[in-house]
């Protein structure tokens, strides 16, 4: 290992892991070896887009434990720095983590960054050299903590690993309605291997049980609603078909989520093309590529009938206070209707990616 001046201290990447107390004291014992007044910057990466501070909690709680590890170990001789980032945005894949630690180390000026031999940036599988990539492609010095990696399962992978077993042996159940001990052991096992495998893969976040019991909940009311949306669509979309003048204006929009992981942004883009007349083309992030047939059908996407029914479900009651996607400026046309394009007057037919036929 080569020397270390900590003249502007080190980052350390924090998440659930057994060896993250180690890694933060080796890493407080590294800044205190080296020259100058550096400081121990623990990072945790924790995109939160539009769910508000409640959704951050557990989140909170662990950089803040892994703060007190360092701050008791650091004692008055290295400062100890701790900071959540990505709270106002959603990242769909792990690079986009590794890009916000980049642009945190050039940003403080850090020396370099210690990572955790267990650090996973979710509940997926660990991506430790995917990390390593990026961070040798901005040229920032890293090392991976010498601390053995430990075999013990962490207490959100058992938390994942249980749930996973639970629903595996429900199904098995629910489809072969075995009743003799023999294939009841069998599924038992099964499901005791799929939870095994499939702990790191099942889940963007690790569900908590109060949480997923209140959104099962809300699941009751959530589901009629949709139901009730998809038939006045269905009713909407029979009078276009049946209109002498088949008053359809098709356009594409790309509109902002207000939603912040994986599981809601699949329920709203699905919500959507389960409703006659949208259709949920394309998603990127929290971004969706949405095709409206007719303008009613545009006007329910802007004022957000769907995403408001999804942060329902996912946020509870507080999380319908937020404005749909035309009042926060969140929806953005790449082909507009027709109507749009003529009100827009002329040379006005392409906008934002937009098209016009020639």
């Amino acid at each position: 290992m080569d020397s270390v001046s900590a003249t502007n201290g080190v980052l350390v990447p924090v998440s659930p892991s057994p060896t993250l107390e180690e890694t933060v004291e080796y890493a407080v014992d590294m800044v205190r070896k080296g020259d100058g007044d550096g400081a121990v910057h623990l990072v945790l990466t924790a995109p939160g887009h539009h769910v508000g501070r409640e959704g951050l909690q557990r989140d909170e709680k662990l950089l803040s434990t892994a703060e007190r590890y360092a701050t008791e170990v650091a004692g008055n001789g290295v400062a100890v720095r701790a900071n959540l980032l990505g709270t106002n945005e959603y990242f769909a894949d792990p690079v986009s983590h590794f890009e916000l630690l980049v642009d945190y180390v050039a940003e403080h000026d850090l020396d370099r960054v210690i990572i955790d031999p267990d650090y996973s940036v979710d509940s997926t599988a660990h991506v430790l050299q995917n990390m390593e990539t990026v961070l040798a492609e901005s040229n920032i010095r890293y090392e991976v903590s010498p601390v053995s990696s430990s075999w013990r399962p962490t207490g959100p992978e058992l938390i994942r690993g249980g749930f996973i077993a639970v629903v595996a042996f429900a199904f098995y159940v629910a489809l072969g309605g075995p009743t003799y001990p023999f294939a009841l052991w069998t599924g038992a096992v099964t499901a005791l291997i799929t939870a095994v495998l499939l702990r790191n893969v099942a889940f963007e976040r690790t569900p908590h049980v109060g949480p997923a019991l209140a959104t099962l909940g809300r699941g009751v009311l959530f589901v009629p609603y949709l139901l009730w949306e998809i038939i006045k669509a269905n009713v909407q979309f029979a009078y276009v078909v049946l209109h002498p003048s088949l008053p359809i204006d098709p356009c594409l929009d790309r509109v902002d989520a207000a939603v912040g992981d994986g599981l809601s942004v699949t329920a709203f883009a699905n919500s959507i093309t389960l409703t006659p007349g949208t259709l949920t083309v394309d998603t990127v992030g929290s971004e969706l590529l949405v095709h409206s047939l007719a303008p009613s059908a545009r006007e329910d996407l802007a004022k957000g009938v769907h995403e408001r029914a999804v942060r329902f479900l996912f946020y509870g009651r507080d999380g319908t206070d937020l404005p749909g996607p035309i009042a926060r400026d969140d929806i953005e046309p790449v082909v507009q209707s027709t109507d749009a394009v003529a009100g827009a007057g002329p040379g006005a037919g392409t906008e934002s990616g937009g098209e016009t036929d020639d």
